[in-house]
């Protein structure tokens, strides 16, 4: 468990320049550090490229697969490919493969990449953007116990990817991961709520990133559940007093329960349109009848009950 006092260390503003170049050459391997170009004062001796002859030509292969993993899918699966057969017993090579195959949307063969090369060096996995590539694939296959776990490990990382969404991403899927993953009881599920509440926390710390209104209305159910509802209501009369619009549509791919949407939905329409936030908590309430957010719900959604029929609710009783 990544206690809140560390994930309140995370940094989710803007790393400096020498970080991210950091984060970028960590996409080499350690045995391909210094073994691109030999010359006598490169970490990698003559003697290793000796020993393995076939070294050069591999990391010349890699890191021509982790240049193309953006622009050219096809192209970098290659050199990903050429490497493994030089090498077979690195992990390297898989992650990549591993990585295009999560950006095709391939989730059981990006799993089975990333498993490769983890058990092939445990390690294989540190760099930022993959470690987030891993994370995603597990969220995407339904393992949200192992996603929560790789996120812990990159929350303290978060600063070393490449822009402020990312970053605020990042967090903002960490938190819905911990809100939505299986736990063995309710001290435990409360646990994961506040750790929730610190990466969204630490994510609002950069008013200027385009997420901020979904890192505010997940912060709303956050609270929500954690029982704080006079808070969750404070944060959601700052966001309808807010110049942040909250109109458009944003594409939720972060959300772990897709019905969530609905309650995003009936927050922000509360306070303009009680009948169309009853609609979204009904819609919510028919997907998902019981659970974290259920009874909360209800309750949101019985504040906006005509007071006709909150009165003949309490006759009722």
């Amino acid at each position: 468990m990544l206690a809140p006092v560390l994930l309140l260390a995370i940094t989710a503003t803007a790393a400096p320049a020498d970080l991210v170049a950091a984060a970028a050459a960590s996409s080499r391997p350690e045995e391909c550090r210094g073994a691109s170009t030999w010359h006598p004062g490169a970490s990698k001796s003559i003697w290793t490229t000796a020993r393995a002859p076939e070294l050069l030509s591999y990391c010349r292969w890699l890191a021509r697969a982790n240049a193309r993993l953006a622009s050219d899918p096809a192209g970098a699966a290659s050199a990903a490919e050429a490497a493994a057969k030089l090498l077979p017993s690195r992990a390297a090579p898989k992650v990549v493969l591993g990585r295009i195959a999560f950006a095709q949307g391939k989730t059981a063969e990006a799993l089975k990449r990333f498993d490769e090369a983890l058990a092939l060096d445990p390690r294989s996995i540190e760099q930022p953007l993959a470690m987030h590539d891993l994370a995603r694939t597990r969220t995407a296959a339904g393992k949200l116990t192992d996603a929560l776990g790789t996120y812990r490990l990159l929350a303290p990382r978060v600063s070393l990817l490449p822009n402020r969404q990312a970053r605020a991403r990042a967090l903002l899927e960490a938190a819905h991961v911990a809100l939505a993953a299986p736990t063995p009881d309710a001290t435990t599920a409360q646990r994961q709520v506040q750790e929730a509440l610190a990466y969204l926390r630490q994510a609002q710390r950069d008013p200027h990133q385009p997420l901020r209104r979904d890192i505010t209305l997940s912060l709303v159910l956050a609270l929500d559940r954690a029982g704080r509802r006079p808070q969750a209501d404070a944060v959601l009369a700052e966001l309808r007093t807010s110049g942040t619009s909250t109109d458009d549509e944003q594409a939720r791919s972060y959300l772990v329960v897709k019905a969530e949407g609905h309650l995003f939905r009936a927050l922000i329409a509360e306070r303009r349109d009680a009948e169309m936030a009853r609609a979204a908590y009904d819609q919510y309430l028919a997907e998902v009848p019981s659970g974290a957010y259920a009874e909360t719900a209800r309750a949101r959604r019985a504040r906006l009950a005509p007071k006709r029929d909150r009165r003949r609710r309490r006759r009722g009783r």
